[in-house]
């Protein structure tokens, strides 16, 4: 039998995880990466009616925010794609449900960027990074089924509207 959780456990969880972000920063996404891990394995810790999808485009849907982080729940139909872009804040991911093409970038310019890796996510992938920069990736539903992952960012969705810093078209070549 599994013990039952309550939502208060899910916000001890995100509290800790929100004090995290003070420590060093390979302190700090090894914890974020962890809770990250800790939803993927037990999904009925969130709120199922965040885990919906509001229109056809991308629907990001707050989890979790203080001044330090921001957890959201993004769902993805097919054919959604964000931007190449990168962050002004730490940026970690895990895929929860469906599957998730994550490109990454070099930049050639202020404006451009060329392709440099490619692969598809599944469910259960976590990714974390700082924003040493340049970190430039894409994120893509290709597939036929909606997507569903987990972000964590560090920065307080009160004060910015988003964690992308820069978006880039792509180069040719």
């Amino acid at each position: 039998m599994v013990p039952s959780i309550t939502s208060a456990a899910v916000e001890a969880m995100m509290s800790d995880l929100a004090g995290s972000a003070r420590r060093a920063p390979e302190a700090y996404l090894a914890a974020a990466r962890s809770t990250l891990l800790r939803i993927l394995s037990r999904p009925e810790l969130l709120d199922p009616s965040r885990l919906v999808g509001r229109g056809e485009g991308l629907s990001r849907n707050l989890l979790f925010g203080t001044e330090a982080i921001s957890v959201w729940a993004m769902v993805w139909p097919p054919g959604v794609a964000t931007p190449v872009h990168d962050h002004h804040c730490s940026c970690c991911f895990g895929l929860l449900r469906g599957a998730l093409r994550e490109t990454w970038y070099r930049p050639i310019s202020d404006t451009h960027a060329v392709a440099t890796l490619d692969a598809v996510r599944q469910p259960g992938f976590v990714a974390c990074m700082m924003p040493s920069g340049p970190n430039l990736h894409r994120i893509a539903n290709d597939g036929p089924e909606a997507a569903v992952s987990i972000h964590v960012y560090g920065y307080d969705h009160r004060v910015q509207a988003s964690s992308i810093h820069r978006t880039y078209e792509i180069a040719e070549g």
